[in-house]
């Protein structure tokens, strides 16, 4: 059977009639041809486009409340706005986007839709996203999974947790979705001893070339496998790394393990997929059609290269809610110095101090970060959370109330978290004015304080 879906997946004709059989698709396609012409351009005809779309995006921006007030105020003509203008527009934070939610959307947005994000930073927003955002989206996910070696039809493993991406693949027709993309899919919000086996069974028979997976979930396994003496036979091809940060031992351990590179990328629910590495692994080619990134002091908020600062994010394909100098939260180092891939794109030479740890509960189980900053997704009541592990069955949620915070809001979080560590676990809430920030200048979300080897090997049976 796995010969017959990769025949049907990769099949020529099959992939061409994917590709032009609705306009979406017509559409990504057409905006991945877009992209390659413009890796090996110049770096003015780089900035050329960049300020041709970001003018398009002004223009749409300054039908929305808030941007015109920010237009009134700075004396921004999209028109005549330059790419060295970006400067004088006010950096878009969390706390805007929370405050002025409705005010930030341009009316009459193709196929607007919600999405969500606990954020690297514990600051839940809700959000808005169109139709050019998700047809960009997907031409640079096509695009980052070729940088790391995958081919249209190559058999994915996707270790994977995200609620939204879970409920796309539940059910008949989400398991008949996975097989049509050659695809399966492995829940990381639960990676005790007896699911990493079952994975890693899995897997064995799947043969994937390609697994996508959270940094610290595929280094987890990677250590299970090794206390266990087993040598992996997959993926065939190559391992993406995302969503939280790839420490250099983690990468080792990883490649020592399965045998294959490792890519990392960099994105997160708001700006998706915009930096990915190439085969040099000299950094992440930022994707500069559809993103303008800076780096800034986080204080004085200057431009700086080649050491670190903080991250700000311009997105010229969302026209339902655009992002504007958006500070993501990421600290990180950019550089201009060319690759020797040939891809002109700026890099990101490394993303400082971005990490979700995994929890282990008094019933053996594995349970990935994510799983509680998910709770506060749409959770406009929650400023800002952390959830602590203490020790194996102690546990502190701290939380800042924002407006509509109430006894039935801690109520329903402490259901959720009750789920996962038990009745009999503790679990102390704490609601402070703020959450201080770690010497880095990050706020880590989710934090675990037991040693990584009482995850593996022998400490997950010794809390059975």
């Amino acid at each position: 059977m796995g010969r017959f879906e990769d025949f049907l997946t990769r099949n020529p004709a099959k992939l061409w009639v994917v590709d032009h059989m609705s306009q979406y698709r017509r559409d990504i396609s057409a905006r991945y041809r877009e992209m390659r012409a413009l890796e090996t351009a110049s770096c003015d005809e780089t900035s050329a486009y960049q300020e041709r779309k970001l003018r398009e995006l002004l223009s749409a921006a300054a039908t929305a409340p808030y941007y015109k007030e920010v237009f009134d105020s700075h004396g921004v003509d999209p028109q005549t706005f330059r790419l060295s203008d970006l400067a004088s527009l006010p950096f878009l934070t969390k706390d805007v986007i929370q405050n002025r939610e409705l005010d930030l959307l341009i009316p009459g947005a193709t196929g607007r839709y919600e999405n969500y994000s606990g954020g690297s930073t514990g600051i839940p927003i809700r959000f808005h996203q169109d139709y050019r955002y998700r047809v960009a989206m997907s031409a640079v996910t096509r695009r980052s999974n070729e940088l790391a070696g995958a081919f249209p039809g190559a058999r994915v493993a996707k270790l994977w947790g995200a609620p939204q991406d879970r409920r796309q693949i539940e059910g008949w027709s989400g398991k008949t979705r996975l097989w049509l993309l050659n695809m399966r899919y492995y829940d990381t919000f639960d990676m005790g001893h007896e699911r990493m086996e079952a994975y890693h069974q899995a897997m064995e028979k799947f043969q994937p070339d390609l697994i996508q997976a959270y940094a610290s979930s595929i280094y987890l396994l990677a250590r299970y496998l090794r206390e266990k003496g087993i040598r992996p036979k997959y993926p065939r091809k190559s391992i993406i790394t995302a969503a939280e940060k790839l420490f250099p031992h983690m990468r080792a351990e990883v490649e020592g393990v399965f045998g294959v590179p490792v890519f990392d990328r960099y994105g997160s629910r708001e700006v998706s997929a915009m930096a990915a590495e190439c085969e040099c692994h000299s950094g992440m080619h930022v994707q500069m059609p559809g993103y303008i990134v800076e780096t800034i002091d986080p204080v004085t908020g200057k431009p700086v290269e080649e050491t670190t600062g903080e991250i700000a994010v311009t997105v010229l394909n969302n026209f339902a809610m655009p992002f504007l100098r958006y500070r993501i939260g990421d600290l990180g180092i950019m550089t201009r110095a060319k690759c020797a891939c040939g891809n002109n794109y700026n890099r990101l030479r490394e993303i400082v101090g971005r990490t979700s740890d995994n929890f282990l509960l008094p019933d053996g189980r594995i349970i990935h970060g994510e799983y509680f900053t998910h709770l506060f997704y749409g959770r406009s009541e929650v400023k800002q959370f952390q959830f602590v592990q203490e020790s194996l069955d102690r546990f502190t949620l701290r939380v800042v109330p924002g407006p509509g915070y109430s006894d039935q809001v801690v109520a329903d979080l402490e259901r959720g978290i009750r789920e996962v560590i038990g009745g009999h676990a503790s679990l102390s809430i704490e609601v402070p004015d703020e959450i201080p920030k770690t010497s880095s200048g990050k706020h880590r979300f989710t934090i675990s304080n037991l040693p990584v080897e009482q995850l593996v090997g022998s400490g997950i049976g010794a809390t059975r």
